[in-house]
């Protein structure tokens, strides 16, 4: 579905610049729980079996109704595993019926009939796989890989949209042609390789954030395959992109997102002011925001 989203811009006659300032934001991360059955060793949102089940239905659905209203495009259930919470599929309904585009990341491992249903009502569906057996399965910490990648080709077969998450620090960084292959292989609708950042359980390994100059020649590798094969495949970089990402927490609170942990600001809660409101916060670097989703992807 497509959605308008209205702007501000201002130029400055003096300084010649434009000044970009959205309304509401072009898209929201919502782990909607930091609950998980996998303990990932790099996991952003130190999620696990001790996490944060999230919000009552209730809750969860009046903050869905109040993006619906402020015209948010795309809404993206993460975690945590959303296959733990049992209202997933209302949800993603009560998001469709708001006329939000929804994306369910999921690790696929508690894979089910039931939660399949779910699944099939999302635009798309996330799913990582940070490099072949040995290193997907060390990352995980749990025998999965062969799992995975069996469950992405039933979600296929179901019709599901899927899209490859890569997860790439500085262990793994020499499989990314690996990756590009393997997606390519999987004839998945896109890929979405991700530079690590230090945050959750990561910042404990300060020793996986890649040099600059090795991620550079990272996203030319990434560039030029999506030039020369024109698949939908890109890469997003934290550092890059630090303040524009809008992020809810298991019980409401907004974030503002950065490369590092103490970067990542929370601006305010959704169950106490609307996000209208808190994303007028200057925190939130606007042009930044707009450029993140105006990469080009191949058609």
């Amino acid at each position: 579905m497509k959605k308008n989203t209205s702007a501000i811009i201002i130029y400055d006659t003096e300084e010649d610049t434009y000044d970009i300032r959205l309304r509401n934001p072009l898209s929201v991360c919502w782990q909607i729980t930091t609950k998980c059955n996998l303990n990932c060793k790099y996991c952003l949102s130190d999620s696990g079996v001790e996490g944060k089940y999230g919000l009552e239905t209730k809750d969860a659905i009046k903050i869905i109704n109040q993006l619906g209203k402020m015209g948010i495009n795309r809404l993206d259930f993460t975690g945590g595993e959303p296959l733990l919470r049992k209202d997933l599929q209302k949800l993603i309904q009560c998001a469709k019926y708001n006329h939000i585009n929804t994306i369910v990341t999921t690790n696929t491992t508690l894979l089910n009939k039931e939660n399949i249903k779910a699944l099939k009502l999302a635009d798309l569906v996330q799913i990582s796989v940070d490099g072949p057996k040995q290193i997907h399965n060390e990352q995980r910490q749990n025998e999965v890989f062969d799992k995975t990648i069996e469950n992405i080709k039933r979600l296929k077969k179901e019709g599901c949209k899927i899209r490859l998450n890569s997860f790439i620090y500085n262990s793994n960084k020499q499989y990314v042609d690996y990756l590009i292959n393997l997606s390519k292989e999987l004839d998945v609708f896109s890929h979405l390789f991700i530079i690590f950042t230090p945050q959750g359980r990561g910042k404990d390994h300060l020793e996986e954030i890649i040099p600059e100059k090795e991620v550079e020649k990272i996203k030319e590798k990434v560039i030029t395959c999506r030039k020369k094969e024109n698949r939908n495949i890109r890469l997003y970089d934290y550092n890059e992109y630090i303040h524009s990402c809008v992020l809810l927490t298991p019980t409401g609170d907004v974030i503002s997102q950065g490369f590092y942990e103490e970067d990542s600001i929370k601006v305010g809660n959704i169950l106490q002011e609307s996000l209208e409101e808190i994303f007028e916060n200057e925190i939130f670097d606007h042009p930044t925001h707009v450029l993140h989703y105006l990469q080009r992807r191949a058609k």
